[in-house]
């Protein structure tokens, strides 16, 4: 064994030696090279800072990439600006690639959303849809087209984005798009759920307009509602809705309507305001005659009788339901003797809301709550510098607060507010709110210095985009002309709106044409020439326009009992009456959400 060895060894050495001095030469042998992570664009993982300095070292479509997720980083963490200034330097070099261009697209509408540029932001978002592209980047994509249609008061796209949305999510991320889409489906009438189902190719989505449409058709039929939501279960065994109805469809299934035989109707049909409760009592026999529903009805008139002593006297006659009373006075008056339990529709607020009664309900046309819609509506239409024109009256400053809460609340924002006393001061207020006292001054010292002959043209500001006008039809046929003037040649004109104190049918062709371009909100069978304001026109001709809406609300008055407790429970269930699209809150209000038109070539033409 060991000369076999040395015989070994003998032959080996040199072999060994070439062996060792090349493994010398040559070091260790490399590990195996780690595959290159996955870049997930519309992801997350890593600081900004940390993207940047992979983008240091990197070079062309990499680079970008690192600079896009950088930028990604910085608007998580609400460091706009820096975003901003990523994307900027971007601009001219990016690559085609889809997507690189949908992440830049995507952290601009982000951009946008926060500058309430919607539009802007749905322009950017409009790209192909078989773009391939990372599984974030579609989540990001309908997560803000469908907050965009959401904030843009358009609700059945909003809910389809949201929809295809929890496509791309897992079942936990899912429960809250569902929630997102059930929540903007509650705000499409009956006909449009309808024309969707008619269209829709996906039989999950049909699921949810179909669910949607039923919940409102058989709102105020809960045992038949039950039957159709079992057909609908057995038709739809998988879908998310079948397993887990939504929360607030499961409890109108529980509440019964109510159904009362007689019904006490409180109006003060003597008196100071006899005029205007007489409108409310044929709105609300109007009505009566057009349901046939054989209750029986009782008129008690609180202006010869306590407002108190006329409820304990309905409650005394059998009454089972009670609308009224109409004064804010007597509504605190009844209140404080009012059984909880007795269903009752007030037709006006106190000076504070109580403590929410189940079936206690508040319905008034208030000013305050027109403010608040304007205010939503210059949201909706992305206006950002908006300016107040406001009477100095007590209604004139209580709308312009309502408006101010509103705004403020929507965009965190203060709004400018300004103040006119009387007609002849008018001209001097809209000057001053329009800056355009400072420009003829700055004109005057011009011409004092270089003589009177040099010519020279006001400047108004150009910081405002939208301006609320406060005033009745007759304020407003003054305060738009001078308004009109008093915008420069030089500046964007803002958009003009007011609210339904502006809007008068005796108009005449040459008045409307002054109003050109002002939008204007009311009651929608109140915006312009609409069949019924004929026929009514014809019924009471002498009847004046505050009378009408006074006319429309006791005509949804009446239309209400058989679904105001559904509606309470049911916070999408919504119906179109008269005096607009009628909600109830959690706490018994009713919130109308009204028409818009705009004066166009001397018409008042809706909006759809």
């Amino acid at each position: 064994m060991k000369n076999f060895s040395c015989k070994l060894s003998k032959r080996a050495v040199p072999l060994l030696l070439a062996a060792l001095m090349a493994a010398c030469a040559s070091g260790p042998a490399p590990a195996p090279k780690a595959p290159e992570a996955k870049i997930e664009m519309g992801l997350v993982t890593q600081s900004a800072s940390q993207y940047l300095q992979q983008a240091s070292a990197s070079e062309g479509e990499l680079r970008q990439q690192w600079l896009l997720l950088a930028a990604r980083a910085y608007t998580e963490q609400g460091d706009l600006t820096s975003a901003a200034q990523l994307l900027g330097s971007l601009e001219q070099s990016l690559s085609a690639s889809p997507k690189l261009q949908a992440e830049y697209r995507l952290l601009m509408a982000e951009q946008a959303l926060r500058e309430q540029k919607r539009s802007e932001a749905l322009a950017l978002l409009d790209w192909p849809l078989d773009w391939p592209l990372d599984r974030p980047q579609w989540q990001h994509f309908y997560r803000l087209k469908g907050e965009l249609y959401q904030l843009s008061a358009a609700p059945l796209p909003a809910s389809a984005a949201f929809y295809t949305l929890s496509k791309y999510q897992g079942t936990e991320q899912q429960q809250q798009s569902y929630e997102a889409l059930w929540r903007n489906l509650g705000q499409v009438d009956e006909q449009a759920l309808l024309e969707a189902v008619s269209q829709s190719q996906d039989p999950q989505w049909r699921g949810w307009l179909e669910l949607a449409w039923l919940a409102k058709h058989f709102a105020i039929q809960p045992s038949t509602l039950v039957g159709e939501l079992a057909r609908w279960q057995r038709n739809n065994p998988s879908h998310p809705a079948a397993r887990n109805l939504p929360s607030d469809l499961q409890r109108a299934l529980t509440v019964q309507p109510y159904r009362p035989q007689s019904v006490a109707v409180l109006l003060p049909l003597s008196g100071r305001v006899a005029a205007q409760a007489k409108a409310i009592q044929d709105g609300l026999l109007s009505r009566a005659l057009e349901q046939d529903s054989g209750r029986q009805i009782r008129f008690y008139d609180t202006g010869s009788l306590d407002a108190a002593e006329a409820y304990q006297a309905a409650v005394a006659d059998g009454a089972e339901f009670i609308i009224g009373p109409l004064l804010k006075s007597n509504v605190d008056k009844v209140l404080a003797v009012a059984d909880p339990q007795m269903p009752m529709l007030l037709l006006n607020q106190p000076a504070s809301l109580p403590q929410p009664e189940e079936h206690h309900y508040f319905f008034a046309l208030s000013p305050e709550e027109e403010a608040m819609h304007v205010a939503e509506k210059l949201y909706q239409d992305g206006r950002q510098y908006p300016l107040v024109l406001a009477p100095a009256s007590s209604l004139g400053r209580r709308m312009a607060r309502e408006f101010e809460a509103t705004w403020l609340t929507l965009t965190e924002e203060p709004a400018e507010v300004h103040y006119f006393d009387r007609t002849d001061t008018m001209q001097a207020s809209v000057r001053s709110a329009l800056q355009v006292d400072a420009s003829l001054d700055r004109i005057k010292t011009v011409k004092q210095a270089f003589g009177r002959t040099t010519k020279a043209d006001f400047r108004s500001r150009g910081d405002v985009d939208a301006i609320f006008i406060i005033a009745d039809s007759g304020e407003i046929r003054l305060l738009k002309p001078f308004i009109d003037v008093n915008i420069s040649v030089f500046a964007q004109p803002p958009q003009l709106y007011t609210s339904s104190r502006a809007n008068a049918k005796a108009d005449n062709g040459q008045e409307r044409r002054d109003l050109d371009r002002l939008y204007i909100s009311d009651m929608p069978w109140l915006l312009g020439e609409t069949p019924v304001r004929s026929k009514v026109g014809e019924l009471w001709p002498e009847r004046s326009d505050s009378q009408l809406r006074l006319y429309a609300m006791g005509h949804d008055s009446w239309a209400l009992i058989d679904r105001l407790a559904q509606m309470r429970v049911f916070s999408g269930y919504r119906i179109q009456g008269l005096s607009g699209q009628l909600a109830v809150a959690e706490d018994g209000v009713l919130r109308r959400q009204l028409g818009w038109a705009q004066y166009r070539r001397g018409r008042l033409r809706a909006e759809q």
